[in-house]
């Protein structure tokens, strides 16, 4: 092996090098695992004893030279190196990329923040559901043709349930209603309340439609309510949303948890600003038609009787309220399958 003509080349090439950079791909050359001075130790066991000795003690000194030479290289780069780095104070910053939050999380914070502020309390349920509280308690019996309206998922029941566990079906819940009897079995009037949740249905996709959307379910029980105070509070609600860029309208409705049952529609005045904006679909159809955003009624007394209220003395009203549709008709946007989608695109005009 020409331990010589290495010394020569490495102290060749290393005297031209300003960079940090190279000089690691220099190091990794001359002294790395793959050098040909590391393959020449890998095979110094296979070599007569008398030439081990030889060529050992001529590749030991070409090792230390070269490691001197690295070494003195190292230090004479840092030695050149400025203390500081020059910074232009008077450059312009890089914008720091944020995170943001979705669609459906704006409106529905705004939506809560609405209620909040005419004194309702957030309380949230649980997505799975028995068929007692989803259906049953809401006086949607079995044999209903009101359970036609709620496709249903239903859950594959325990096939060993604990011992002493009822065994009751379980859904993933079509509305947020259920937790209209949770809330009233454990307080008691007057209260007044929205749940935001998240439902399922068993239905087709497309632009209008998903299997999966939210509701703020509302409810408010007390000994004088009446349908005056739901449309006072579900306008002031509403015009808040739009900035007072809409009008409302009630019509009447069925619902078998309600009597009467009721749903309101809105239209974007012409002189919104943001219907002017907002040309596609959703957003120019509620500019000219009315467009049902919630579903509503008076509490039906059984629902009272169903959680042990003293009969005759507490009424109240609750609504439903679509999250999506809302955000639609805001935002402008044509197609509810966005929100459930990953397009960044979408995402960042947020």
């Amino acid at each position: 092996m020409e331990f010589n003509q290495i010394k020569i080349e490495a102290e060749k090439e290393i005297s031209p090098i300003i960079g940090q950079k190279d000089l690691e791909n220099w190091r990794v050359k001359y002294l790395g695992r793959k050098s040909e001075l590391s393959l020449f130790f890998n095979s110094f066991k296979n070599l007569p004893f008398l030439l081990r000795k030889k060529q050992g003690n001529k590749a030991n000194q070409t090792r230390q030279f070269l490691l001197s030479l690295y070494q003195q290289k190292k230090t004479d780069l840092e030695k050149n190196q400025p203390d500081f780095e020059f910074f232009d104070l008077t450059r312009p910053g890089e914008k720091i990329k944020k995170g943001h939050l979705h669609p459906l999380t704006l409106v529905l914070r705004e939506i809560t923040h609405s209620f909040e502020k005419i004194g309702f309390e957030i309380v949230e349920g649980p997505e799975i559901e028995t068929e007692y509280y989803n259906f049953d308690a809401l006086r949607i019996s079995e044999n209903h043709p009101a359970r036609d309206m709620w496709d249903t998922f239903w859950l594959k029941p325990k096939t060993n349930p604990p011992a002493g566990e009822k065994k009751f079906p379980l859904l993933l819940q079509t509305h947020t209603s259920p937790m209209q009897i949770r809330y009233m079995e454990k307080h008691q009037p007057p209260f007044r309340i929205i749940v935001p949740g998240k439902c399922f249905r068993f239905e087709a996709t497309d632009n209008h439609h998903e299997f999966q959307f939210h509701q703020v379910e509302g409810l408010m029980v007390g000994e004088n309510i009446n349908l005056a105070n739901f449309k006072f509070i579900i306008r002031e609600v509403i015009e808040d949303i739009f900035k007072h860029q809409v009008e409302l309208r009630f019509r009447p409705s069925y619902f078998p948890f309600v009597t009467p049952g009721l749903e309101v529609d809105i239209k974007i005045k012409s002189r919104s600003t943001r219907a002017r904006l907002a040309q596609r679909s959703w957003a120019a159809k509620a500019n000219n038609e009315w467009l049902e955003i919630m579903g509503a009624g008076m509490v039906h007394p059984q629902l009272f009787k169903n959680v042990g209220y003293e009969a005759n003395r507490w009424q109240g009203f609750a609504f439903g309220l679509g999250v999506e549709r809302i955000a639609m008709i805001k935002y402008g946007i044509d197609d509810i399958r966005l929100f459930f989608g990953s397009d960044i695109r979408f995402l960042e005009q947020f």
